[in-house]
Parts: structure tokens; sequence; C-alpha cells
């Protein structure tokens, strides 16, 4: 059972979040705090799995950043209406691992929570396609090699042939990837850098290279893209997937 700590000084909020979760067989709601000293003090005294709060409460994400401090074990989800991709840009960045609106399903609420108790990564369709047509994002020199790689259809075997590196460094780089551009699957990556790896620092496509054989092209608005949508989740907790409405991509 997952132990859950959630903060708002809404009552109507405070009353939804204990009928959501206060009979469910997952989730142990132990308390919902009313002021920013006493969530966080509840959640370096008990660290919980979760810690759930309203964004209305923190424009500024100084909370996610003290949470970070008091309780870095602990999945942090943010609710709210509309998250600006900048403001998700600098959550992630502080470890957020779920972003939920709050006129969501409580089945996809519920999920969420799952989802970023597990270690990995769960945020609504909507926000992920923000995240995505937002301002381009600097990249090392490395990353961008990689996302070149990508964008040509290479598999991740060819990706470490290429650049000299292990196979599990690239799954590395690509889940580092994913949370910074704020990608779903590797479709919506090569997607961000057919839209985006011009402007970005390190990163150079060769046109001319030939594509492999084993990777198939998707059309893309009239441009090609050697990825096809895997399906097999991974394994590790230490390779974080990204969900999206419900549906989780590697």
């Amino acid at each position: 059972m997952w132990s859950v700590i959630a903060f708002t000084d809404e009552p109507v909020l405070e009353l939804g979040l204990w009928a959501l979760l206060r009979d469910d067989a997952e989730f142990a709601l132990t308390c919902v705090c009313r002021s920013r000293l006493e969530f966080l003090r509840a959640a370096e005294e008990q660290q919980p799995d979760i810690l759930l709060y309203s964004l209305a409460d923190d424009p500024n994400l100084s909370v996610a950043l003290a949470l970070r401090r008091v309780a870095p074990r602990a999945a942090v989800v943010i609710c709210g209406r509309d998250l600006p991709a900048e403001v998700a840009h600098q959550a992630l960045n502080l470890g957020v691992r779920g972003f939920v609106c709050r006129s969501a399903q409580p089945s996809a609420i519920k999920e969420c929570l799952r989802v970023a108790a597990s270690g990995d990564l769960w945020m609504e369709q909507s926000l992920s396609m923000r995240l995505l047509n937002s301002r381009p994002i600097r990249l090392s020199p490395r990353q961008g090699q990689l996302l070149g790689l990508l964008v040509q259809g290479l598999k991740n075997k060819e990706i470490a042939t290429s650049l000299g590196i292990t196979e599990g460094t690239v799954k590395a780089y690509l889940t580092t990837l994913f949370e910074k551009v704020g990608a779903k699957d590797r479709f919506e990556l090569a997607l961000y850098g057919l839209k985006n790896l011009r402007h970005l620092q390190g990163a150079r496509i060769e046109e001319e290279a030939p594509m492999p054989a084993s990777a198939r092209p998707l059309e893309l608005d009239g441009q090609r893209t050697g990825h096809k949508p895997s399906s097999a989740p991974r394994k590790s907790r230490g390779a974080a997937r990204t969900h999206h409405a419900g549906v989780w991509t590697s």
C-alpha cells in the first residue's frame, strides 16, 4: 500500500481527496495539510511514498524544491489546471514524477499516483504535446548526436556502435532525453528532433547517411523517421518510463 500526504488549502479539494482515497486498497491517505509548513513537516516526519499538492499553492515551485530536501525518496505529484510547459520543465528538473489535471477522472488520478510511486513519470497527453512544442531545449553535444542518430532511424545497438558506447549507456541517455524533452516515446522524441535538431548545440544530422535495413521509416508530415513505437516495457526501475493518459511508453 502506498502512503500519501497531500497539501491543499481548498476545503472542496480536501474532501475530494478523502473521498477518493480513504477506502482504497492501494493508497493510504495519512493526512491532508492546510499550510506549507505543516506539509513539509509531515513529509519529513512520515517519509511517505507520495506527496501530492496543488500548483496553485506553489506557483514558483519552492515547495517542490524543499520536498527534495526533506523527503528525497518520495514521489512528488503536482495537480493543477493547464500546467504551463515552462513550469512543467522546471518541475521535471526538480524531480517531480507526476502531473495531473484537477479535472481528471478519479481513475486517472489514481494511475498517476501509482505510476509516480513506482518510480516512473506520468503526465497527460495534452501536457506532453505542450512540452514538445515549447521552446527548444539545450542539449549536450552527446545528447544532440544521439538524437540525430535516432532521427535517422537507428536502433539502440546501432547508436551504441556509432558512438562507441554501450547499449546500456544509450538507454540511459534516452531516459534523460525523454524527461528533458517531455516526450512520451521514441516517436515523439524523433518528432521533436525533426522540428528542433538544427537549433540544438552539438547536434548534426548527416542527411545523406544510409538508413540501415533494420530501420522501418514512418511518415511524419512528409518527413521520415525510422522509429517504430515500442510496446515492450522496461524492467529496470532505474530507467524511468513516461506515462500519459493511462498509456505507458518506453
